[in-house]
């Protein structure tokens, strides 16, 4: 029982701040979208490498997610100095994750983090710059027509459905995942257990070796972040690294990368982040020595009620409950032998981000367009020619997919 209520109790501190994300997520999904960013990315200088860095502030794209924007805007003219920055910045952290950091974190911790992943994106993007000048050449699409690309339903609907539907499909699973592993740690490791090694350079080094290969969610890891610090003993930067270097990357966006960017590239973009990480947490511990969790929420631990917490958990139990009836006992496949479409289907697809760009990819072909796209299934059904399917199998293993044979 102990061990549900501390999952309870997590709920109850999370799911405020996790509620306002999702609809600021809306907002901002309506607000910003994907060919919006791509205008401002062809540019070679450091204008475009500081507003890739900006714009991947607030979008919440987790490593997966940004996996398919960032093949789009490369596809698309972004040159590859914008691309890493806009690849470094962007899964660190998001307008959810923002608020989830101010409500479990702190205000000084939910500043801290958006800054250093505005920077480190700069830092990365202008490494590649100056050390790797070979650039490929911007493919020629054509622009979407009205009838491809319009979203559909109200502005109201578009961001309900993205912030508490799509988007939570999306981090569902880790942020669950995330939940209970806070909760063990709290339940089974005794306070500052590991406070003899959980400071200084060595705490920074066991938690990079924990994040580089693994996928963690940025919103998600905030909970482990949490018991981390609290029962771990593991100093405030120490949690910085383990929050910037595992949203930040993960082997599937090392092997796009490879491809999309190079060799030379990727391994900026690796160095770049472990070493922006390090500093940063070496520099967090240095401005705030001695700061724990407690003393950065005490100015705004009691902003939020808790009957508003309650209320807020059980919303959010029940947003995350149709969340895994989508993923997981939902589907829109359709009876193939009735279709005259082509009929292809997709390895890889890990979230909804996934499934928007390869429909503006394919959508954006002559011709072509998507009828069906099932994040479950993989299966994508499409109105084309016959002769068009090697190009649109092209479209899609270019943004880091493959197709099943």
């Amino acid at each position: 029982m102990d061990f549900l209520f501390k999952i309870w109790s997590l709920l109850i501190e999370i799911s405020p701040f996790l509620l306002f994300g999702f609809l600021f997520s809306g907002i901002l999904s309506v607000a910003l979208s994907v060919e919006t960013v791509a205008k401002y990315l062809g540019g070679k200088g450091i204008k475009s490498i500081f507003l890739a860095s900006l714009f991947g502030i607030p979008l919440p794209l987790c490593s997966c997610g940004v996996i398919p924007v960032f093949s789009y805007l490369k596809k698309h003219g972004a040159s590859k100095a914008s691309t890493t920055s806009f690849l470094t910045s962007t899964p660190q952290t998001g307008i959810d994750s923002i608020m989830v950091t101010y409500g479990l974190l702190g205000p000084v911790f939910a500043i801290y983090r958006p800054v250093i992943a505005f920077i480190s994106g700069i830092i990365g993007g202008t490494l590649v710059s100056v050390l790797d000048k070979e650039e490929s050449l911007k493919e020629d699409f054509s622009s979407c027509s009205d009838d491809c690309c319009d979203e559909e339903g109200s502005v109201i609907w578009r961001i309900f459905d993205y912030g508490f539907i799509k988007l939570a499909q999306d981090i569902a699973q880790p942020l669950i995942i995330g939940i209970v592993v806070a909760a063990l740690i709290f339940f089974f490791i005794p306070p500052n257990y590991f406070q003899s090694i959980g400071t200084g350079i060595i705490g920074m080094l066991i938690m990079l070796v924990l994040g580089l290969p693994s996928y963690i969610c940025a919103t998600a890891s905030i909970p482990m972040a949490l018991a981390l610090h609290v029962q771990g003993g593991f100093s405030m930067g120490s949690l910085m690294v383990f929050l910037m270097c595992g949203p930040a990357t993960n082997i599937a966006t090392i092997s796009v990368s490879l491809k999309q960017i190079g060799k030379k590239s990727t391994l900026i973009y690796i160095a770049s982040i472990v070493l922006c990480s390090i500093l940063s947490g070496l520099l967090f511990d240095v401005m705030f020595p001695g700061l724990t969790i407690q003393d950065s929420l005490s100015s705004s631990s009691h902003m939020i009620p808790h009957s508003v917490g309650v209320l807020s958990a059980w919303a959010l139990v029940i947003i995350l409950l149709n969340s895994i009836r989508l993923n997981y006992f939902s589907s829109s496949i359709k009876n193939i032998e009735q279709s005259s479409n082509a009929v292809l289907f997709i390895k890889g697809m890990k979230c909804n981000s996934c499934v928007s760009s390869i429909k503006k990819t394919v959508n954006q072909l002559p011709g072509i367009k998507v009828v069906d796209l099932d994040l479950k299934s993989g299966r994508i059904e499409v109105d084309c020619n016959s002769e068009d399917l090697p190009l649109i199998k092209k479209s899609i293993i270019d943004l880091g997919f493959e197709i099943a044979e």
